[in-house]
């Protein structure tokens, strides 16, 4: 019987502070109970990987979403104003090459074993995806970066040379498709191959190694790289997906509940477990419930003080219920619901919502939104028209379109244009992924690999909801004098680190 999947922090601070090498490797995973262990262990650290960190880099000052506080230095993600030395990008940038560094020790220590255990490859399999996610977001955060794919024994003598790009999407690949041969199904299915206990909601599956590929495969298709084939490639895996019909959209206002956590639209998540000592800060700021009584101002900011952009806030169309949602404007009743006020100064973010209240503002049981199976429909949608499958495409953004419409119980059809073509197309599907995915970590993907133009396009043209109900008070957030035509779309490299400073 395969073990549970706890959050392991008893040895976090050895772990954090040496390699993986020097805690007696010879005994450490010496059988396959302590390989679960171990890369239970990789699974903890992604949780930092998926804080705070990576809240501000992936939403903040994109055509989504701005900050909604005063503090410079957490204003810097959205205002352009950040550099090598700044927070956040040297948290995202450790934390994900200690869960390499784990990732590593396991992929070696347990290939090492000599046993028959059908266990084995897929605990390879585990760690090979966690990497594989890990350089997925370096590399789109960062760019180049130093790709490392063996266990660390010295630090003192690691070459932190930057890799091309290409060759680290490469390995991305490479780590997948060994994940789709070697894990098991998602807990619901009964397939050729094992399928997870019901308790270890968490660890990889072949649904997710297939649906993280085809995002991979779509990002390299896209801006800066845009590599010959790869749309077709992202087309293939979403198709396949979709053709299984191993995962199907849900209700919209349970996606990102604690309830809607083990929901079948879920292809992976990263977990949290305040109970495990590793409280997650997705939708903890501000929640409502943590409120005073009768309610607030509907100040839920979703997580990382962040709120919707008014040019964002004007996407959604008549009868698309996301729109309620997902943005805030009013107050916040008692039983949770929100009372519209047309006059009330800002818009905030309302999408993480809680039956019960959390710990406290900073520390939820809330899991952070890596994929799901909309995600998956719009990558159909957008290879598909790219390598003329429009009929596929125009299926696939349908499905997602219905359920918006419909959230309310009813039965209207919501279906794309069909005389939609060409840019009108490309931009009702790009606008569409933020409709759907927004305040999930995925706006600042997007908008990178939307290009150069449509990056300053999308940033200059921001403004900032201090007070929407008179105009001439209506604040433009100071992007235009950060940004230009040469801004770099990217984050650079932390100064003085590498891989060799965990």
């Amino acid at each position: 019987m395969m073990m549970l999947l706890p959050i392991v922090t008893s040895c976090h601070d050895d772990l954090d502070t040496e390699p993986l090498s020097n805690l007696s490797p010879e005994n450490f995973i010496s059988n396959i109970e302590n390989s679960e262990v171990a890369v239970n262990g990789v699974y903890s650290q992604m949780a930092l990987v998926y804080g705070q960190n990576f809240i501000y880099m992936s939403d903040h000052g994109t055509h989504v979403a701005t900050t909604s506080v005063g503090n410079p230095k957490l204003n810097a993600y959205a205002f352009y104003t950040f550099d090598s030395n700044s927070l956040f990008l040297k948290d995202t940038w450790a934390h994900s090459y200690k869960a390499i560094a784990r990732a590593n020790f396991v992929i070696d220590r347990v290939g090492e074993l000599e046993t028959e255990d059908p266990a084995k490859n897929r605990i390879i399999a585990e760690a090979k995806f966690l990497r594989a996610l890990c350089y997925f977001n370096l590399v789109r955060f960062y760019g180049d970066v130093p790709l490392i794919l063996e266990e660390l024994t010295d630090f003192k003598t690691l070459n932190t040379d930057n890799v091309d790009s290409a060759d680290v999407y490469a390995a991305i690949v490479e780590d997948l498709k060994f994940g789709e041969e070697h894990l098991f199904y998602a807990s619901w299915l009964s397939k050729d191959k094992p399928s997870y206990e019901g308790g270890n909601l968490g660890r990889a599956t072949i649904g997710a190694a297939k649906g993280l590929l085809a995002k991979v495969y779509l990002t390299m298709a896209s801006h800066p790289l845009q590599i010959e084939g790869a749309y077709q490639l992202a087309y293939d895996k979403a198709k396949e997906i979709y053709d299984s019909k191993d995962y199907q959209l849900d209700n919209y206002t349970d996606i990102c509940t604690i309830e809607g956590e083990s929901s079948t639209e879920w292809l992976f998540q990263v977990q949290f477990d305040v109970a495990g000592l590793q409280p997650s800060q997705w939708g903890a700021l501000h929640n409502p419930l943590n409120q005073g009584k009768g309610g607030k101002e509907a100040n839920d900011f979703g997580w990382g003080r962040v709120a919707p952009t008014v040019k964002f806030t004007k996407q959604y169309e008549d009868g698309d219920l996301r729109f309620d949602h997902n943005i805030a404007k009013g107050k916040i009743n008692a039983d949770g619901s929100i009372k519209y006020n047309k006059d009330s100064k800002r818009w905030y973010t309302h999408k993480y919502r809680f039956s019960v209240k959390p710990l406290d503002r900073f520390k939820t049981d809330m899991n952070a939104p890596v994929l799901r199976y909309a995600d998956i429909l719009l990558i159909l949608a957008e290879a598909g028209v790219e390598v003329g499958k429009t009929e596929d495409a125009f299926n696939a953004l349908d499905e997602v379109l219905v359920r918006a419409q419909n959230m309310g119980g009813g039965t209207v059809p919501a279906l794309v244009d069909r005389a939609l073509t060409g840019e009108p197309l490309d931009d009702f599907i790009f606008w569409e992924r933020a409709r759907e995915l927004c305040f999930e970590g995925h706006a600042k993907f997007d908008l990178v690999r939307a290009g150069r133009e449509r990056f300053v396009e999308e940033v200059l043209d921001q403004e900032w909801t201090k007070n929407e109900t008179k105009a001439s008070e209506t604040k433009i957030v100071p992007w235009a004098s950060n940004v230009n035509a040469n801004t770099p779309l990217l984050f650079p490299i932390p100064a003085a680190e590498g891989a060799g400073a965990l």
